[in-house]
């Protein structure tokens, strides 16, 4: 019943069951599907692995498993990629992550802040739980931190890498990034432009390999970063497989070509060029070129390089892109040209600044140095292709360096950092159907990875087991040194190859002969059988074959010079600086061949591509090995790109490759299992007794339970803290305590049952019992129910028979009143319907006279009014030549102003006389003082008054809405008449019981509370009518005194009036009188009298004017004279109290004697401000009367008196009216004097 893994072909592992003991080498099984196989096995090593129990499967962290072996592994990545979702899974201290293939919501601030402060176990495998364990150990013990990320295309080693960067910027930064952070994300997506492509496994392959070191300050915030490339996949630029692409950048820069800026690059779609075109796959799926073009550039400018050097960089690229359309002809077998007209050429030469005469001549002819002699040879067909490539390579090659350099000049740190943590993104190991240098050099750095990685692993291991300080034998792992000697070692495989490549004749094949007879001493390598021009080395993962076509000129990577100083001399400033910089400063350097015999320089310069890669390799080996590591390896579950599809063959291609497998061989050799004491005495106490126990030490309790079930102790270790288990112990545990549980589990049923059967025997007696006690019972009571059914029916059939009787009786006569009731309606509403019709018609009746009558009065009114107008107007007209004639007489003015002078004292006394009235209301306003204190007591009296009142108002309403309908409809409706009568009778009754109720309510309560419940309601009112009655009468006292000072006035124009009679007599001597402007006032001298009264005056006589002009049609002779000393009386300030009119001021070319007229329109402004006021004070008295009850004797009197103040205030304005006449008629008096004068 051992569950086991069975090899299979599809699946790698597939699960089964022993179906029969293990005897004679003949295993049987049975699969989960129910098959059934039998099969025989060798020996014991060769039994198939067992399965892991189910409490482990899923379980985090791989190294916990019981069984740690291939198939375990596999599987428990599987469940947790597909059925948790899970895509980090732990390895020791490897961190395995799996593409989904689609974005998770696990990356964004919330998770980074749940990760921050955490150990790697304490919440589930993540990448930021990497990044926290490396930062924290930067923290904690001051030295320097590396991430190692790898993996083989598409498996997200990038974004993995991305990820940690992000985190090292949100905790190493402020709450908000600062620009250290802000440009170290930047430079992602210009690293992605330049260096990541499309690839059949891939849509966003990194095609090289890089190194960033993060700066750290003391405080451990980022200063700065510095990067390192490795590997750039060059061959890319001139050549992609089907249905990859080049790299991204130039399909961006054809996507912003319709671009106005980028027209001078003369680029279209990317088809048009044969460097695009070869993979035939121009687009990815949900990939925006354009939009990623803009962001590669602002990327560029955040990263400092302005604009006019980014025009420089894109004049490169498209320059690669046009040479690689220029078209080689073959001459014959041994030249080629190009064609003078050819339109790329003449574009390159353009976009590189760079002679176009030069570069065509050196794409197709190379100089050759023989001694001291040179000679020019040209090239063939093939040669000058692959010299055209090249030069695109090297171009690219540059331009990506000098950006890296860039870069880094804007990482670059200000100070020396104290710490740094660096995440390395590399290729994982490669193999493929054939396999060139490219691989070779991948998986040259692999194995360096890798023993580094076993190294760190072994030491690990180590360390914890010296301290829990237990007992340990050196555990055996796989040295890859051998196969690293392989390579590097002298007359390795970079030696031999460096030395082919410095032979004038070197090849591909006489190399491949010299790794044949020179390394097969080496176990790790090895020749093909069928192949010559094949080698195959034993790498850590895998045995790969290499195919030697190709290694030299990849290894030399070779430029003709002659080309290099065409560009050396291009008058674009980057192109010129590119090929400037000096060869040593040069990332990956290239072999120029040189143009003349020095020996010196050419030996500088032959370093090849492989001795560079080593020697970077060593680098950052020594660099790694300096820092404490932390791996992630990255896994790609599948090649369709599907998300959460797990594919079993690929996936264990990739843990056998990457190392994963190695870790969990490792970990299996020595102590895989562990547990605290605790958490082992929590699971496995069932497997001792109760006596054994000792809880107050758990070290002896779990001794006990271990020598109880193991008997060999080299499969057990006690540490400190932890138990030690060998491989599979955790399992034979497991099924130890599976068995007792079970041994527990029978014991525990057979107890049950019996419980369960005793209680079953008891209850089927009881219920025997009871069964026969109630069926006797219910014998008896069915006798008894059947004698009471029979006498019952007897009662029954009586009751029933006179039921039916009843029923008859009551529905013929139900039938009966029906019919009444209908023959009765029947005929009350045709009488109904003869009354509406009679009624309706009385209202149409009286509608249609009422609008007939109303028709004849308007006719009427209409007539009358026009009559009345008409009239109006004649007696007008006449009434105004009658004014003028009389404007004329001198003598008509002296009566009127003599007439004046007697109203004046009149309206003076009458003003004494208001003053009185106003000493009596004061006194009024003191009564009701006294009375406030009465208020209190009144309050309860007072609802029922009002609702009294209330009561009598609604019914006067209703009569006089009642009397209303009686007298429209007298004539026509008696009935009505008496309803009316009846109405207003018990109206009457009403009221006498009302006012009888409410006259012995006011007897009670006495006199005084009476007039205090009537003036309760209206004492905020009163307030403000006293204090507006007191403002008319302070003002009629202002009048009072305007009216005083007029008196004055006038008889000072009277006085001036006869001496200007004089002085006409004087200078005429007769009474002839010569006429002068009607605009000029005959009111001249000094003046007593106010300004302001004058002012007022004057301007209500010109308003008075134009306004008898405009409304009886005159031509407005004396507005239109008037219009200038209009304007200028409205440039003076009459607002100012102690402005003071000065005549000089209007400019009316008048003598100073005529100030008088500022006083006459002072006193006009007055009298219409004051009556302004008088009728608003009006309206408030006519809502103080609506609002006030009329039964108040008091205020009916202060009414009257108001009456009276509006009378002689109406007398005085007549009377001033008069005055202004008296003034305008005399005015052409005075224009004649004037005129005189």
């Amino acid at each position: 019943g051992a569950r086991v893994w069975i090899p299979d072909a599809e699946q790698v592992w597939r699960c089964a069951e022993l179906t029969k003991d293990y005897k004679d080498h003949l295993v049987a099984v049975i699969y989960a599907d129910s098959q059934t196989d039998e099969f025989k096995v060798k020996s014991d090593e060769d039994l198939p692995p067992l399965r892991n129990p189910d409490i482990l499967i899923g379980e985090n962290d791989l190294t916990s498993l019981s069984y740690l072996h291939e198939p375990a592994v596999l599987y428990n990545l599987q469940v947790r990629f597909c059925n948790h979702n899970a895509i980090y899974t732990y390895c020791g201290i490897v961190l395995v992550a799996i593409n989904p293939y689609e974005e998770l919501p696990i990356y964004g601030p919330d998770t980074i802040s749940a990760y921050r402060g955490h150990s790697m176990g304490d919440l589930d495998p993540h990448i930021f739980a990497v990044a926290e364990e490396a930062f924290t150990q930067m923290e904690r013990d001051n030295k320097d931190q590396s991430i190692i990320v790898s993996g083989e295309s598409g498996a997200g080693k990038t974004v993995s890498a991305k990820y940690a960067m992000r985190y090292f910027a949100s905790v190493g930064g402020s709450d908000s990034e600062t620009q250290v952070e802000k440009k170290i994300l930047a430079s992602n997506p210009i690293m992605e432009a330049i260096g990541n492509a499309k690839t059949t496994r891939n849509d966003n392959s990194s095609r090289f390999g890089k190194y960033i070191e993060l700066d750290f300050t003391r405080n451990y915030s980022i200063m700065g970063a510095n990067m390192r490339t490795y590997l750039l996949e060059k061959s890319r630029v001139v050549f992609q497989a089907p249905e990859e692409r080049n790299y991204h950048i130039f399909y961006q820069l054809c996507s912003a070509s319709s671009d106005e800026k980028y027209k001078d690059l003369q680029l279209g779609h990317q088809d048009n060029f044969h460097y695009l075109n070869q993979g035939h796959s121009p687009h990815i799926d949900g990939v925006d070129d354009a939009a990623d073009f803009l962001e590669t550039c602002r990327a560029f400018s955040l990263l400092g390089i302005n604009e006019a050097t980014q025009e420089q960089m894109f004049r490169i690229l498209a320059g690669i892109l046009h040479l690689g359309n220029v078209t080689l002809k073959e001459d014959d077998g041994d030249s080629s040209t190009i064609d003078k007209s050819d339109k790329s050429l003449h574009i390159v030469a353009e976009l590189l600044g760079i002679p176009k005469e030069d570069i065509r001549m050196w794409l197709c002819n190379r100089k050759i140095v023989s001694g001291r002699e040179i000679f020019t040879k040209p090239m063939t067909f093939s040669e000058a292709t692959f010299s055209r490539d090249a030069l695109a390579k090297h171009i690219y090659a540059k331009l990506f360096d000098w950006i890296v350099k860039q870069i880094n000049k804007c990482f670059a740190a200000t100070a020396k950092p104290s710490r740094f943590i660096g995440v390395l993104d590399i290729y994982g190991f490669e193999t493929f159907e054939t396999n060139s240098f490219e691989q070779f050099c991948i998986n040259y750095a692999n194995e360096k990875l890798q023993q580094q990685f076993n190294q760190h692993v072994f030491k690990l291991e180590q360390e914890e087991y010296v301290k829990e300080q237990i007992e340990w034998e050196f555990i055996n792992f796989y040295d890859n040194q051998p196969c690293i000697d392989l390579i590097e070692s002298k007359l390795g495989i970079l030696d031999l190859l460096d030395e082919e490549c410095k032979m004038p004749k070197g090849s591909d094949q006489s190399w491949v002969e010299k790794l044949y007879s020179k390394c097969k001493k080496w176990d790790h390598f090895s020749k093909p059988r069928l192949s010559n021009t094949n080698f195959l080395i034993a790498h850590f993962a895998d045995k790969v074959g290499y195919e030697c076509a190709g290694f030299l000129e990849k290894n030399r990577d070779t430029v003709s010079e002659e080309q290099i100083n065409i560009l050396k001399s291009s008058q674009i400033n980057l192109v010129h600086a590119l090929f400037m910089e000096k060869e040593q400063h040069a990332p990956t350097r290239v072999k120029v061949l040189p143009i003349g015999p020095t020996q010196s320089k050419s030996k500088q310069m032959k370093k090849t591509v492989g001795s560079q890669f080593r020697e970077s390799l060593n680098l950052l080996m020594l660099t790694l090995n300096s820092t404490t590591p932390h791996y992630v390896r990255c896994i790609k579950p599948n090649d369709d790109k599907m998300s959460f599809t797990f594919d079993p063959t690929r996936a264990i291609q990739q843990l056998r490759a990457c190392g994963v497998l190695e870790t969990v061989r490792i970990s299996a050799a020595g102590y895989p299992s562990r547990w605290t004491y605790n958490e082992f005495f929590c699971r496995y106490r069932v497997l001792c007794n109760s006596r054994d126990i000792k809880r107050n030490d758990m070290c002896i309790t779990c001794e006990k339970i271990i020598s109880n079930m193991i008997n060999d102790e080299d499969k057990f270790k006690f540490g400190r803290t932890k138990i030690f288990f060998r491989a599979g112990q955790v399992a034979y545990m497991e099924k130890l305590r599976a068995d007792r549980l079970s041994a527990c589990g029978v014991m525990i049923q057979k107890h049950v049952r019996m419980f369960l059967h005793r209680n079953r025997f008891r209850t089927m007696k009881k219920a025997a019992i009871t069964i026969q006690r109630y069926s006797r019972g219910t014998a008896a009571r069915r006798r008894v129910h059947h004698m009471r059914q029979t006498a019952a029916a007897i009662k029954i059939q009586a009751c029933v028979r006179g039921w039916i009787k009843r029923v008859q009786y009551r529905r013929l006569v139900y039938t009966v009143t029906r019919l009444q009731a209908h023959a009765r309606g029947a005929w009350a509403r045709q009488r109904y319907e003869h009354m509406r019709r009679v009624r309706a018609a009385i209202i149409i009746q009286k509608y249609v006279r009422a609008w007939l009558t109303r028709r004849h009065f308007l006719r009427a009114m209409r007539g009358i009014l026009i009559t009345q107008g008409l009239v109006r107007c004649f007696l007008a007209r006449r009434k105004l030549k009658k004014l003028k004639i009389e404007a004329k007489s001198v003598e008509h003015q002296k009566k009127l102003n003599k007439g004046l002078e007697n109203k004046i004292i009149s309206l003076q006394q009458k003003l004494t006389e208001l003053k009185n009235e106003n000493n009596c209301i004061k006194g009024y306003k003191e009564e009701i003082a006294t009375l406030k204190t009465h208020l209190t007591e009144m309050k309860g009296m007072e609802v029922q008054v009002k609702n009294s009142n209330n009561r009598i108002r609604e019914l006067e309403t209703k009569v006089g809405a009642l009397v209303l309908e009686v007298e429209m409809e007298r004539g026509e409706k008696m009935d009505v008449l008496s309803e009316k009568e009846r109405a207003e009778k018990e109206n009457r009754e009403l009221v006498e019981k009302l006012n009888a109720e409410n006259a012995r309510l006011t007897e009670e309560l006495g006199e005084v509370k009476k007039e205090e419940t009537k003036r309760e309601s209206e004492e905020m009112l009163r307030r403000k009518f006293e204090a507006e009655k007191q403002q008319i009468i302070m003002e009629n006292a202002d009048e009072k005194t305007a009216y005083q000072r007029l008196l004055k006035e006038f008889n000072r124009l009277e006085q001036k009036n006869d001496l200007l009679e004089e002085q006409i007599k004087k200078f005429k001597g007769g009474n002839a009188h010569k006429r002068t402007a009607s605009n000029i006032s005959n009111i001249s001298g000094a003046s007593d009298a106010p300004t302001e009264l004058v002012r007022d005056d004057a301007s209500e006589f010109s308003s008075i004017i134009g306004d008898e002009d405009v409304g009886y049609g005159s031509v407005r002779s004396r507005a239109s004279e008037m219009s200038d000393s209009s304007r200028n009386l409205e440039n003076i300030d009459w607002s100012s109290p102690s402005h003071k009119p000065n005549v000089s001021e209007i400019k009316l070319h008048v003598p100073e004697k005529m100030e008088d007229i500022t006083l006459v329109l002072q006193l006009q402004n007055k009298v219409r401000e004051l009556e302004k006021e008088r009728r608003s004070l009006a309206k408030q008295v006519d809502q103080l009367e609506s609002a006030s009850p009329m039964d108040d004797p008091q205020h009916a009197q202060e009414l009257i008196r108001l009456q009276e103040l509006e009378m002689e205030n109406a007398k005085l304005k007549d009377d001033l009216n008069r005055l202004r006449k008296s003034i305008a008629d005399s005015e052409p008096q005075n224009n004649q004097v004037q005129e005189f004068m």
